[in-house]
């Protein structure tokens, strides 16, 4: 015996559009997740480069100070001519050869590494927009005390938990800077200076402190950004459209083929319920007809139509009454058996119970 719910065997088939929707909401979900996942990570991956070729950068820096202040304590300081621009170092008070005088009565002073490093950073500030300085723990020149960060990043090099130390921080001004702190270790040319400190070779004196403004690296970052967002979502658009068309195509063969699989059904139930009717009616309107005949011949012959054949006549049109309540009340699909394995809608079964009589 079969069984459906009566809006199968006549509804409609759910359409094109809602086919394609129902199978493109997943992939779409599915999409949208892949893109968030593919932007975080680009995002961190540039942001991962950027600090990889600040680093390079910072270190490239680095190196250029570290030979020329190299080159300048080799040689025990260099003299320059004094100026406004480059006075005296006070904090050279103590070393008789801090100044000379020239043949010719011009006046020169002593430029030590850490002297020539501020105004090395003083340059490359307003020509380049970064800046560099030495710092210390234990500085002899205030200028030299660290900050916050810088005093970190020492005690770290000092305690040699790093080899560097590198961070991307707010300025005084809000503005986005990349810091980045390398040892300074004592050479023998730099105990004249620094003995009183107690340093002895090898040891940790400082660092040199490199602070690269970030705006144009963060432009580029942007622009790295944008560009792959733009290329996720022109993949992602392509690939939709691409899917889209597909599921269409196969939604609007689905579509048919549903449609005509609901025809068929159609078609099926109709031939059953005109079985079933035949079946549920042929017996009383046989009755009825034979009754009219022979209720025709006593009128012929003008005999009395008994009470029996009325009862019977009203009987059998209860009958199709009852037959037609069935179908009026029909709200499921239920087959029986009737001849040689031909099915027939099963009228009691598919009424409704409360209406069966």
């Amino acid at each position: 015996m079969k069984f459906f719910p009566a809006n199968l065997s006549s509804g409609e088939p759910p359409g094109t559009f809602r086919l394609a929707l129902l199978f493109l909401t997943p992939f779409l979900a599915v999409l949208i997740t892949i893109f968030f996942l593919m932007t975080a990570w680009e995002s961190r991956k540039i942001g991962e480069e950027q600090m990889s070729e600040l680093k390079e950068v910072s270190n490239a820096f680095l190196e250029q100070i570290m030979v020329t202040r190299t080159w300048n304590a080799r040689h025990g300081g260099v003299y320059v001519e004094t100026s406004p621009d480059t006075p005296p170092n006070s904090y050279l008070n103590n070393d008789p050869h801090r100044d000379m005088l020239s043949s010719d009565g011009r006046k020169y002073t002593r430029i030590n590494p850490a002297y020539m490093t501020r105004q090395l950073s003083e340059i490359a500030d307003k020509t380049h927009g970064y800046k560099f300085r030495i710092v210390s723990l234990t500085p002899i020149n205030p200028y030299n005390a660290p900050d916050e960060w810088e005093r970190g990043a020492l005690k770290e090099l000092e305690n040699g938990k790093v080899a560097a130390a590198a961070a991307i921080l707010k300025d005084s001004g809000n503005r986005r800077v990349f810091k980045y702190m390398a040892p300074i270790k004592v050479e023998d040319s730099c105990i004249k200076c620094h003995a009183r400190q107690q340093y002895s070779h090898g040891n940790v004196k400082g660092g040199i402190s490199i602070v690269i403004p970030m705006a144009q690296y963060d432009r580029i970052q942007a622009t790295k950004f944008r560009r792959t967002v733009f290329s996720l979502l022109a993949i992602g658009l392509i690939s939709f459209l691409f899917i889209s068309t597909i599921v269409v195509y196969l939604s609007r063969r689905l579509n048919r083929e549903i449609k005509k699989n609901i025809e068929q059904k159609q078609l099926a139930a109709a031939m059953e319920l005109a079985g079933a009717t035949a079946h549920e009616m042929r017996q009383p309107i046989t009755v009825l007809q034979n009754l009219v005949t022979l209720v025709s011949g006593k009128l012929r012959q003008h005999e009395t139509v008994t009470e029996e054949e009325i009862g019977i006549i009203n009987g059998q049109c209860g009958r199709i009454n009852d037959i037609i309540k069935k179908m009026l009340n029909i709200t499921s699909y239920r087959t029986k058996v009737y001849l040689k394995g031909k099915e027939i809608m099963d009228l009691d079964e598919s009424a409704k119970p409360g209406d069966r009589k």
